[in-house]
């Protein structure tokens, strides 16, 4: 029965007239760019922090998802989408109904004109693009750019020398990530996907199929995507391909081959071959150049050249490889795992015997940095646990935000122990799995913790992060998680240099240095599972594993389906040569409640 003033529940949206044409130009992207703007401007008017990630998380939705938003539209399927509860629904449904948003105009009045353009410059919030309006009339980041080249810095009020300074790298950064125009593996892999399925659902002849490039091999961020197939009707693949609702634009196509761009705007080359020519393309087109230079030149020490189509023998024959395993047999080496074709010494291990045998999202037994509705998830802790057990985890940790954090709703003492005892109810249900009671523990930007000592004994579990002052001169910011580190009470530093892909660049941490601290203290350096941060990186991740450094692969999920993100923290710690042995959340949880214990 309804409790007291509870609104009736309203019908689910109805779907457009089948004669109603979508409004031309609005598509995933243009939503998730005016989701974006709303979120920026309710931010600037200082409205409710939930309505403000409520657009943000929609826009990350129409950014990831696979699916043409026109057809789910079509099919009135908005409200089941996640993140696009009723109101957003109806604000898209308005959007694609009339190409007009009459909320988003009654925003766009109400802001100062080139306010909203500055606060896509990293670091600069509301109150900093407000107060360089106001200071020096600018209403672009180029013009932002040329005043400052002017000198007219000083005009605006509270930014001293170090934060002028900031603010131009920030304004490189802004300029060199739109050149780049690279997407998160998040959003191209389940691209890729859903793209071989449908060409393997299309009924065509396809005996073999796979992603190649950069995505294969699990970069971070993806320029364009590479499909490699087989078929003995290499002109139908094309043609079906090139017509799949997902495409936007065809670049060229052919006989066996076409370039499309996505209605996201990604681009995507497919090759149909012979299958003996498999092994030898997928290899080719999946190694960097690096990989591929050092692979050649092994294979020249054999006298045989090696090439997108096999190997050439000096009497001008080829030895074909239809498998890629045939391509490192033919070189007396073992398969090497595409995420480390490098040219980074793994050719050497190769040929040693000594690769590492990576670890993978199976062998993942829990996740130890994740939020709840206590903060700023959108979860209880009972549904984020349910979700966790589900995935066959043994434990999960409930790491809220800490009191300084006031944005993402931090949490107080007060409240930390009322907590506690919702965990402790919630253990009680789930039993034998196990939620660990922690925090994400801010490290304040004068180097303090946020909590007292006598509070974080009293939780089972503390990942130190940095979210504020990341911009700080590099001494200060290692100084200050690497006394965190020292502290016997903090047991993982969570997503440890601050990045966010193509919005934030990584603080001035000397990981390094870190790094040699934690192998004294014990403390673990989490790589954050989260698409936009996969921080650390493998590079630092490689560095940790031979100072034989503990790792912990979390998602730092705000949502139950943010657990799925663990794919991609697992594709950076095999990129950076982990094994199981090497990753906290691949332990049982006897053996995390010993380490836990241990280090108290």
């Amino acid at each position: 029965m309804a409790g007291k003033g509870a609104k009736p529940k309203k019908e689910p949206l109805a779907p457009p007239p089948a004669d109603l044409p979508p409004a031309p130009g609005i598509g995933n992207m243009s939503l998730a760019g005016t989701m974006q703007e709303i979120a920026a401007m309710l931010e600037l008017k200082g409205e409710n922090r939930f309505k403000i990630q409520s657009y943000r998380r929609a826009a990350d939705t129409l950014l990831n998802m696979p699916e043409d938003i026109r057809a789910i539209w079509r099919q009135g399927r908005l409200e089941d989408l996640p993140n696009i509860g009723e109101a957003i629904a109806g604000k898209i449904d308005e959007l694609l109904r009339t190409g007009r948003l009459q909320f988003y105009e009654r925003l766009r009045a109400e802001i100062p004109p080139g306010v909203l353009a500055l606060t896509a410059i990293p670091d600069v919030g509301p109150k900093t693009a407000l107060a360089l309006y106001q200071a020096l009339g600018v209403t672009s980041i180029a013009d932002l750019e040329t005043a400052l080249a002017a000198g007219r810095g000083p005009e605006v009020p509270g930014l001293g020398a170090k934060s002028l300074e900031r603010l131009r790298e920030s304004i490189a950064a802004v300029k060199q990530r739109a050149a780049d125009q690279r997407a998160l593996l998040a959003v191209a892999r389940p691209l890729a996907r859903q793209i071989i399925d449908q060409l393997r659902g299309s009924g065509l002849p396809i005996d073999q199929i796979d992603m190649a490039g950069s995505i294969r091999r699990g970069r971070a961020t993806i320029g364009d995507m590479d499909i490699l197939c087989t078929s003995p009707q290499p002109q139908r693949i094309v043609d079906f391909f090139i017509a799949l609702p997902i495409v936007g634009a065809v670049v060229g196509h052919g006989g066996n081959k076409a370039t499309v761009r996505l209605r996201n705007g990604l681009q995507v080359d497919l090759m149909v071959l012979p299958p003996e020519h498999f092994g030898a393309l997928l290899h080719h087109f999946t190694g960097s150049r690096e990989h591929n230079i050092q692979m050649r030149d092994r294979a020249l020490s054999r006298g045989l050249k090696l090439n997108e189509y096999g190997f050439d023998r000096p009497d001008g024959t080829r030895i074909l490889c239809a498998r890629e395993e045939d391509v490192f047999a033919t070189l007396g080496l073992p398969w090497i795992p595409p995420e480390l074709r490098e040219g980074a010494g793994e050719i050497e291990a190769a040929g040693r015997g000594r690769l590492p045998h990576l670890v993978t999202v199976a062998d993942i037994k829990g996740d130890l940095h994740n939020h709840s509705k206590w903060s700023d998830g959108t979860a209880t802790i009972e549904e984020m646990a349910r979700a966790a057990r589900d995935r066959g985890y043994q434990y999960m940790a409930i790491t809220d935000h800490s009191q300084s954090l006031t944005i993402a709703g931090g949490l107080t003492v007060d409240q930390i122990r009322q907590q506690a005892a919702e965990v402790a109810e919630v253990n009680r249900q789930l039993a034998p799995f196990r939620v660990l009671h922690g925090v994400e523990l801010e490290i304040k930007t004068d180097g303090t913790l946020d909590y007292p000592d006598a509070v974080l004994a009293s939780l089972d579990i503390v990942v130190a992060s940095v979210h504020q002052g990341l911009r700080h001169e590099a001494e200060r910011v290692t100084q200050r998680v690497i006394d965190a580190c020292r502290n016997p009470h903090v047991d993982i530093i969570g997503h440890p240099t601050g990045q966010i892909l193509n919005s934030r660049e990584p603080s001035g941490l000397d990981v390094a240095a870190l790094i040699a601290v934690a192998r004294t203290t014990g403390t673990a350096l989490e790589i954050n599972a989260s698409p936009e941060r996969l921080d650390l990186n493998e590079i630092y991740t490689r560095q940790a594993v031979e100072a034989q450094v503990l790792l912990a692969v979390d998602t730092d999920s705000h949502h139950p389906e943010g657990f799925a993100n663990v794919e991609y923290g697992i594709t950076v710690a095999r990129r950076g040569w982990a094994q199981a042995a090497d990753i906290l959340t691949t332990w049982p949880l006897d053996k995390v409640l010993a380490w836990l214990q241990q280090r108290q």
